[in-house]
C-alpha cells in the first residue's frame, strides 16, 4: 500500500506506535465497521482515494468480530486493496 504525505499519517521514525484495536461483540461489530468506513472515507478526502485505513496504524488488532475486521483491513487482495474493499463496494455509503 502506498504511503501518504498527510500530517495525520503515523510517524515511522519516532517512538510513537499507533495501534487500532477493534472490539468484538457479534452483531455489534457492525457499529465498529460503520465507524471505520466513515473514518476511511474522511481520510480519503484529505489524502486521496488510494489511502486505506490500515496505512495510518502500525498494528491492527481485534477480538471476536473485531479480529475478523482487523484481518480484512490488513490482508490485501490481488489488486493490493484490503479484502474489506470488496464488501464495502456493494454496500451503502456508510454501511
Amino acid at each position: 500500500m502506498e504511503k501518504t504525505q498527510s500530517s495525520l499519517h503515523s510517524p515511522t521514525n519516532g517512538s510513537l506506535i499507533t495501534i487500532l484495536s477493534i472490539d468484538g461483540g457479534g452483531i455489534r461489530g457492525i457499529i465498529a465497521g460503520v465507524i471505520l468506513k466513515f473514518l476511511e472515507f474522511e481520510l480519503q478526502k484529505l489524502d486521496g482515494k488510494h489511502v486505506r485505513l490500515a496505512d495510518y496504524f502500525h498494528m491492527v488488532a481485534g477480538t471476536s468480530t473485531g479480529g475478523l475486521v482487523a484481518a480484512m483491513l490488513t490482508t490485501p487482495n490481488k489488486n493490493n486493496c484490503p479484502l474489506y474493499c470488496m464488501l464495502l463496494k456493494i454496500s451503502s455509503p456508510f454501511i
